[in-house]
Formats: structure tokens, sequence, C-alpha cells
């Protein structure tokens, strides 16, 4: 009789509507499944679970959201650890330190380093004593990175793993600390990096002498002075670049020795010193060295008075040395005569020609050297000079910015036509910043391109993220609903911090195709609409399981 009264109120509710009352779910259960990798029915009954509430939980959408990031840390497998670390980027997380815990010390480079971006964007004891951990590192660059980043944040503990790590090397390297411990300039760091002014190898000695003075530090400006008189020509050179940095008056009549110099690189720095004080008398010999094609005195003409015409002269050279380093001169007095060579600089295939930055042999000069047929010199140089290549490219596109709008737009025309699709995604940045009625128009104009389908796409996102009108979010919506089971992120090789352009720092990149489709996924889910969100969770359920952290990412950006 008791198990009839049991199920008295079961069979009551069944004849009154029709079906037995169902349980409500439980979040427990959810985190339960997506705990256990069940990940399919873990969103199915999330799926349930909002219909039930009639809206989106955002704590229990961020608890799988974290769940998905963290068990991909844990993972051994580098790719996932890796995607983990993009995904939490993505998220804006800040207290992802067991994630970051786990990464650290993967096995992989590329996943340090990459914990090791991350790590660089958290302002947080945690995240200080996490870099730390990098400091021992099996891989010199990830040792060398973490040194930077402990370096930049002036660690109290900085100093002492830096000085640890270079006397662990051989002394023919101890070129690469003098920058940290500049940076770090503390008493003990100074100390240092005087003893390495002295020390027996010269490219220690030249690294200290022009990292003292990059920082600012004219305490040391005495050891300086002496060293401008060496007979040593690299010392020389840094000694007289390192005066003019300092501002230091006191050393004009020493630079205008050094600016008789029969050695052109200690000559140019002299002079260029001399500028820097103030004294524009010797402005004629810097140009008077610009015309017999040196690319140091050419670069350098780009902050002298009343060089345009020379500079014109120079971008109708053959030799691509001169000109290409000519046209960035006269970007950078904002000369619109440099144009057509920009074109030529933006508009490249890039398997015929490639750019690599270049220094004289006192490292305070330098300049742009251009690789004809790059593809046959790959093995010449340290790192993929492709990489170095694209980050040049962007920094001149940049810098275009600094023309009028029109000669901007020109170059956006034409990057368009020709299909430069590695710039388009920075390009279509850019027109989004100007936002003036033509850089819109030309947006519009490229979102129906055809034949084009990558810039077509970039440009509706650019339209989206505009918040335009012309049904670019229901494009943008397609587009994604057919790319979601398409793997999502490939890397492109990042630059170390030593050869980066002040204007970038590391980031882990996707390539084009999937750097468009995270950004479309970015755009939708700032909106924190309750739909978009619903296309994230779609995205999660049934798309690439590669895809799963930056989805993940995605949501915890949505939600927090």
């Amino acid at each position: 009789m008791k198990k009839v009264f049991f199920f008295l109120p079961l069979l009551t509710s069944f004849f009154l509507f029709g079906e037995a009352p169902s349980e409500p779910i439980s979040k427990i259960q959810i985190v339960y499944l997506m705990q256990a990798e069940e990940f399919d029915k873990a969103l199915t009954l999330y799926t349930q679970y909002k219909k039930e509430i009639g809206h989106h939980d955002f704590e229990v959408l961020s608890q799988l959201a974290q769940i998905i990031l963290d068990q991909d840390a844990k993972s051994t497998d580098p790719e996932r650890q890796l995607l983990s670390i993009f995904g939490a980027g993505i998220g804006g997380i800040t207290s992802s330190f067991d994630l970051l815990t786990n990464t650290i010390v993967s096995r992989n480079p590329q996943v340090q380093m990459a914990s090791i971006q991350i790590l660089s964007e958290m302002q947080d004891d945690r995240a200080d004593e996490i870099l730390t951990k990098a400091m021992a590192s099996d891989f010199f660059p990830i040792r060398m990175e973490a040194a930077f980043q402990l370096s930049s944040r002036k660690h109290r503990k900085a100093c002492g793993y830096i000085e640890s790590l270079m006397y662990k090397l051989p002394p023919q390297m101890r070129f690469l600390f003098p920058q940290f411990f500049a940076l770090i300039g503390t008493k003990e760091a100074i100390s240092l990096l005087k003893h390495m002014m002295g020390d027996k190898e010269m490219s220690t000695r030249i690294e200290a002498t022009l990292n003292a003075a990059k920082f600012g530090r004219d305490d040391l400006l005495p050891i300086i002075r002496a060293k401008a008189t060496h007979l040593n020509i690299p010392e020389q050179e840094a000694s007289a670049s390192a005066l003019g940095f300092l501002k230091d008056s006191k050393s004009i009549p020493k630079l205008k020795m050094l600016a008789k110099s029969p050695a052109s690189n200690v000559k140019l720095a002299a002079l260029r010193s001399l500028h820097l004080l103030g004294d524009t008398s010797f402005d004629q010999e810097i140009i008077e060295m610009a015309k017999t094609n040196d690319i140091f005195a050419i670069a350098s003409l780009g902050s002298i008075n009343d060089s345009e015409e020379v500079l014109l002269e120079l971008l109708r050279s053959k030799d691509l040395q001169v000109k290409f380093n000519a046209a960035i001169a006269l970007l950078e007095k904002k000369d619109r005569r440099c144009l057509s060579a920009l074109l030529e600089i933006l508009v490249r295939d890039m398997s015929d020609i490639a750019f690599f930055p270049t220094q004289s042999i006192g490292r305070s000069l330098s300049a742009w050297k251009v690789i004809p047929s790059a593809k046959h010199h790959l093995k010449e140089y340290p790192y993929d000079i492709y990489s170095v290549s694209l980050s040049f490219r962007e920094h001149v596109l940049k810098s275009s910015m600094q023309l009028n709008e029109n000669d901007f737009l020109i170059l956006a025309e034409h990057i368009f036509e020709s299909k430069q699709t590695e710039l388009v995604p920075l390009l279509v940045r850019l027109l989004e910043n100007l936002q003036t009625p033509k850089a819109i128009k030309l947006l519009q104009n490229k979102a129906q391109k055809a034949g084009a389908p990558l810039i077509r796409t970039y440009c509706t996102l650019g339209c989206f993220r505009l918040k335009q009108e012309g049904g670019y979010e229901n494009a943008l919506k397609e587009w994604i609903a057919q790319q979601k089971n398409n793997e999502m992120i490939r890397f492109k090789e990042a630059l170390p911090f030593d050869i980066r352009l002040k204007d970038t720092s590391f980031e882990l990149t996707p390539d084009d195709s999937a750097r468009l489709l995270i950004e479309s996924y970015q755009a939708l889910s700032d909106r924190h609409e309750e739909e978009c969100i619903d296309i994230l969770i779609k995205a999660l359920q049934g798309g690439n399981p590669k895809n799963r952290c930056v989805i993940a990412g995605l949501i915890l950006k949505s939600t927090t």
C-alpha cells in the first residue's frame, strides 16, 4: 500500500497534464558532465536548462568554459595546451593562474612562450611568481623572454635571476644582457651595467654603452666620454651616438672632432649627435653622405630639415636598398611623394622580396636591408624573414596614416585590389579607426567584392563592427554557420623581443582565415546578446573539437 501512495501524486499529475513532471535540471549535473568530458551531453542538458529558466545562466556558462580551458591546459598534447592559452587570452582571464602554472612547465617552447605572453598582461604578484619559473626553462629563448618581462616589471629578484643566467653562458653571449640591467634601473643593476661597459668582449661594451644612453643613465657619462676617444671604431661610433642620446653638451668639441673621422659610421654617428644637440650647421654633411648611397645616412634624413629634394632624387635610384630607405625617410617627414615607393613595399610578391633590419658595426645606426629572391636566402638568417618582412610592412602601413586621408585610401585600394591578404586584417582595423565617410564607403564597396571571399568577409566584419546598416550582421552569421566545422587555429611564427619593432609586441597570431573566423565570433560576442551567445554554444556543441578553447574564451568574455 505504501508504494501506491508514493506514486499517487505522479499518477494524478499524469492524468491532469498528460505526462509525468520532470525534475528540475541540476547545475551540478551539467558541470559534472563537462568535467567528465561529456561535452555534447553537458551542452544538451544546458540547452534544456536554459529553456527551463528562460534565459542564459552566465555563472554556469563561465564554469563550463573554464573547465574546457583547464582540461586542455593539463593535457600532455602541446596543441591542446597552446589552444587553452589562446582561449584564456581571448577571455581576458585574470584569475586563471592554475592554467598558466601548468602550461609554463610544458615541454613545448611555443606553449611556454604563449604562457609568458598572457602573464605579461597581468599585473599580479602571482603572475610574477609564475614568470620566475620560466627562468628555469630548458629553452634559452624562453629564459630570455622571461628575463625581458621580469626586467620590464622591475621585479625585485629580476637582477639576481638574470645575472645568474648570464654567468652560465659563454662570455661571447653577454652582449644580450645590458638591456635588462638598464631596464631594471636599480643600484645593483646599474652597477652591473657599469661593469659591463668595461667587459673584455667588445660587443658587450657596445651594448652596455648604448643601453645606458637609451635609458637615460647620465650618471655613466664620464665613462662614455672616455670611450669616445678609444681607437676601436665600433666603440667610437656607439659612444658618439650615446653622447647625442644623452644630450651631453659638454661633449660637443669631442663630437666635432669625431665628425672628421675617416670611418663613415663614426662620422655619421657624431654628425647625428650634433644635430640632436641642436647644432644644425652639420646637417648638410649628413645630406652629402646620403648622396653617396650610404643607407644609414639616408635613414637619418627623416629627421633632417631641407632634405626632401635629396630623398626624392634617391627615390629614383635603381638600387632597392637606397630607394626604399629613402621612401621610409620621406614617410617620416609625411611627404606624399613617397607614395609610389610605398606601394612597391606594400604590394609585393613576398616570395620575391623580403625586408630585414640591418645595423652598423657600432650598432647605433640602423636601416632596412632589401633581400631579393628571398626564398633562396632563408637559411642565411636566424629568424623567419617572411615574418620580419610582414612586421615591417605592417609598420609602414600604420605609419602611412600620417599622410592625408586620400593618399592613405589610395594605398588601401591597391592593397585590396592586389589581394595582399596578409595586410587586410590590419588595414580593415585602420579604416575602422578612421571612421570617415570615405573610409566607411571603401569598406562597404569591398564587402561586395566578387572573387575575394576573405577580403569581402573582412570588410563585412568591419562594417558590422561600425554598426552600419545593410544586412552585415546577417551576412556575418551566415558565413560563420558555413565555417563552424573548419579548424579555427593555425598559428604564425612570432618574433622574439630583440627584433620586434617599437609598435609591435609578442602575439600568438592565427593565420589570416583563422583570424577572420575568430574576429567574427568576437564581434558577435561583444554584443552580449542572447542570440549571439546561442551561436557560440552551437559552435561549441557541433563545431570542430579543436575550436573548443577559442569558443570557451569567447563565452567567458561574453559572460563576465
